[in-house]
């Protein structure tokens, strides 16, 4: 028997400081009838951000007995409340996926924690949303916007987390010596940290139309922005440094994650057909997207995914 090797984990923090501003957990039962608590809790950084913290835990242990952590989020949900100062320093990224009413794989970037502290009226309190991970480079463009450069970079990889899985992610760089330095050495391949701050805040903006008569119209418009924008990072770790990523193992993650997402895509066609959907193959029902097709994997090349066989690994 052999141990085969695994992909290591990698750093992976969250910190946010910051009041609440509502907290959302329940509960509930799984349908086999283990019991577990869920929900978010929403911290407000500044005037215009706030962050959503999700949390999860099962009720009992492997040895039946009642989870710590069970009973610290049931904490969180009976006497926290909003005004408390609170502070995280154990969070994470990870992503919320699934697949949608269109076939096509949603994923979005989702901040966990099970852990959240109240700031003590004694401590200094430092509201903030920041993070730091190591990730693979999948690759470093400049950021394009309505047919312009923005002056910004964008860094898509990969983020191996636990079990040996690996998560897409991207981030922004803005500061102009920044971006010369990851477009100038940031290489596909590359095992790099990176840290910065955790954007999520709503810009409003407000104009006048000008009618035929009486006065002009205003017109609101919203706009959200979400966004990882790195303030710092590492030299790309060397090819021996413990610390780097094996390449051969970052490709059969990939591979797994694929063979994931197939199996998700299955499991909802099948669920939709036994409930008799509208999209059943019928007169005008559109076969789902491939989600590693067109444009759908953020790291692919014109629209190819990255070939992750064995032979020809992606990097």
């Amino acid at each position: 028997m052999t141990n085969e090797k695994q992909l290591q984990e990698a750093e992976n923090k969250v910190h946010i400081e910051g009041t609440i501003v509502e907290v959302k957990i329940e509960e509930d039962t799984l349908p086999d009838g283990r019991e577990i608590i869920k929900g978010d809790i929403e911290i407000q950084v500044d005037e215009d951000s706030i962050h959503t913290v999700s949390m999860f835990s099962m009720k009992l242990k492997q040895d039946k007995t009642i989870s710590g952590i069970y009973k610290g989020i049931l904490t969180i949900m009976n006497e926290y409340k909003p005004g408390d100062k609170v502070r995280i320093t154990q969070g994470n990224v990870r992503l919320n996926e699934y697949i949608g009413q269109d076939g096509t794989l949603k994923s979005y970037p989702q901040i966990n924690s099970n852990f959240v502290n109240r700031v003590k009226d004694s401590d200094v309190f430092e509201p903030k949303a920041t993070f730091a991970f190591e990730m693979v480079v999948a690759n470093v463009k400049e950021e394009i916007k309505n047919e312009e450069e923005t002056g910004r970079a964008i860094i898509r990889g990969y983020i191996p987390i636990y079990g040996g899985e690996v998560i897409p992610f991207e981030t922004v760089v803005a500061d102009p010596n920044a971006v010369n330095y990851v477009t100038s050495n940031y290489e596909k391949g590359q095992t790099v940290s990176l840290h910065g701050d955790i954007v999520n805040q709503t810009i409003v903006t407000r104009r006048e139309i000008e009618v035929g008569f009486g006065d002009p119209q205003e017109k609101i418009d919203r706009k959200t922005v979400r966004e990882y924008v790195v303030k710092g990072g590492s030299a790309p770790y060397e090819e021996d440094d413990k610390n780097a990523f094996d390449p051969q193992l970052v490709g059969k993650a990939l591979k797994a994650r694929e063979a994931k997402i197939e199996a998700m895509k299955e499991k909802k066609k099948a669920k939709e057909g036994g409930a008799g959907s509208k999209n059943d193959g019928g007169f005008g029902a559109s076969k789902p997207k491939d989600p590693f097709s067109d444009n759908s994997d953020p790291f692919s090349d014109n629209g190819k995914p990255i070939d992750i066989s064995d032979d020809d690994l992606p990097f």
